[in-house]
């Protein structure tokens, strides 16, 4: 899954346009709660993405996202 996919849904998730979130940025400090977070991983998995929950939130941006994601 490419990064820009990841903002596009990580936008979304949020009610933002995706062009206001830094690769670096807190996801959580931005609002992304864990019911957000949870539907964000339902999805990815429905797609075949091999992620968890803890995975996603022990660093909440978009760069470590897009490696974690890389490797499954």
């Amino acid at each position: 899954m490419n990064l820009e996919r990841l903002r596009a849904d990580v936008a979304e998730a949020l009610g933002e346009p995706p062009e206001q979130i830094a690769d670096s940025d807190d996801l959580l400090d931005r609002g992304l709660d864990s019911i957000r977070l949870m539907s964000l991983v339902e999805r990815w998995r429905d797609e075949g993405a091999e992620v968890g929950f803890i995975d996603l939130a022990e660093t909440p941006t978009l760069d470590a996202w897009s490696r974690l994601l890389d490797r499954t």
